[in-house]
């Protein structure tokens, strides 16, 4: 089963048309690149994908299941990191956490064993009892994938995971992706930083104005379409 299928899936506001007949799949167990310029389509697919948008037409299935139709169930098998954090500022990192998987009705002992293995992993263990406000950018993006991981979802959604990130911090994420991407979760990761996407993804799929243009492995994509980098695909227009 795949854990993310789209099946002419349209959606628009107004005279927009942000989506366009878009078929998408992602496997359990992958890291796929979902990448596109500002205002391809690309947040506006992933909101119907959590069931916060719905679709105009065509359908959204995460492992099987509509998020229209089982919305709830849904929202049990995916966890996001958005690129805008939204937090409560005057809780702990560690209170945090605790209210989101209670938010999920995750069993103390489940939470605790995660929130405290997460914590030391991505080295923000001597700042879990520190109030958010304190955080830096990097250190609230950890918190905030912390948050999406302690249900234990099966599909993962990175919208610029690494911003703010050192490159020690960035180098940690890296190392959980995959092992996370061992144990089956499917991994769709969105970013402007297109060296970690080459490294980091195995399949790449470009957006733009609203429709999948092209899909693949890295260098797949730039063997079937002559290109030396990604870059290419964003840039051929407005250099012809």
């Amino acid at each position: 089963m795949k854990a993310l299928q789209t099946v002419n899936l349209n959606k628009s506001f107004g005279e927009l048309q942000a989506v366009k007949d878009l078929n998408l799949e992602v496997n359990p167990g992958e890291i796929f690149g979902f990448l596109g310029p500002n205002g391809a389509g690309k947040s506006t697919t992933l909101k119907m994908v959590t069931g916060l948008l719905k679709p105009c037409s065509g359908d959204v299935f995460v492992f099987g299941r509509c998020p229209v139709e089982n919305n709830v169930e849904v929202k049990f098998n995916i966890g996001v990191v958005a690129e805008e954090l939204q937090m409560y500022d005057r809780l702990t990192g560690a209170e945090f956490v605790e209210f989101s998987a209670r938010m999920y009705g995750i069993d103390q002992s489940v939470y605790e064993q995660r929130m405290n293995r997460y914590f030391s992993l991505l080295d923000l263990e001597a700042r879990k009892d520190s109030f958010i406000m304190d955080y830096s950018t990097g250190m609230k993006k950890k918190l905030s994938l912390i948050v999406a991981l302690v249900h234990g979802p099966k599909l993962l959604l990175l919208d610029e995971p690494f911003t703010g990130m050192d490159a020690l911090s960035v180098i940690r994420v890296k190392e959980l992706l995959n092992e996370l991407k061992s144990e089956g979760v499917a991994i769709i990761f969105s970013s402007h930083i297109l060296e970690i996407v080459e490294k980091v993804c195995d399949r790449i799929g470009i957006i733009q104005d609203g429709a999948l243009k092209a899909v693949g492995r890295y260098d797949q994509l730039l063997e079937d379409h002559g290109f030396s980098t990604l870059d290419m695909f964003f840039t051929k227009d407005k250099t012809e």
